[in-house]
């Protein structure tokens, strides 16, 4: 079950509010995370009260030790049994033993990872999810992936390359596509065919 609500780490309060104001998913709650030996920094007042106007609850969630992985990775187990699954995580700031932990938690959740580019003054969201996805189609369509590595080419000829029929070949293109792993050009006509090549990411996966 997916929950509304977010986890990230008690660091910069105007990143936490660009982030929640510049574009992450919408959530109903967000659980702050912190050393129990650290005073309440003096924004968090502001924070709060920040949150409150977008209708976001608050908690925040202490740890003994920022410096051990499971312990914090424990706490956000728990979290998870009672509130299911969080929609997102911040991965944007913070203590890095802790930012580990809640990245490698949402990589097993499938939950989003979010960040706040400070220099482009955006959000950067990445589905985990689509990422699987990614590597298990670089790991099943290599071969297919390495042969439009060497240059564009229409459905027909991977169709012959591979010894498939042209709607295997179709299906397999278009999942690609939908991954952002290739991508079409042309109009599908006799005269002008589509075309499929790999995108900047596919390129990656060579």
């Amino acid at each position: 079950m997916i929950g509304s609500y977010a986890l990230s780490i008690l660091d910069e309060a105007e990143v936490l509010v660009d982030l929640l104001t510049g574009g992450a998913p919408k959530v109903n709650k967000i659980f702050l995370i912190t050393s129990s030996r650290r005073k309440r920094p003096d924004y968090y007042g502001e924070l709060e009260s920040c949150l409150k106007e977008m209708d976001l609850n608050l908690e925040i969630i202490t740890v003994d030790d920022v410096s051990n992985f499971f312990e914090v990775y424990l706490i956000l187990e728990k979290i998870c049994e009672l509130e299911g699954t969080p929609k997102w995580v911040n991965v944007g700031s913070g203590h890095g033993i802790m930012l580990s932990a809640l990245a490698v938690h949402a990589f097993i959740k499938d939950a989003l990872l979010v960040a706040f580019d400070k220099e482009e003054k955006k959000v950067i969201v990445t589905d985990i999810k689509k990422l699987k996805r990614i590597k298990i189609y670089q790991k099943r369509y290599f071969e297919l992936i390495s042969e439009l590595g060497e240059g564009e080419k229409t459905i027909t000829e991977l169709s012959k390359i591979f010894n498939l029929s042209r709607s295997a070949m179709s299906r397999r293109l278009k999942h690609m596509e939908t991954l952002n792993i290739v991508v079409r050009k042309g109009t599908g006509r006799s005269n002008i065919p589509y075309v499929f090549k790999l995108t900047e990411l596919g390129r990656k996966l060579l």
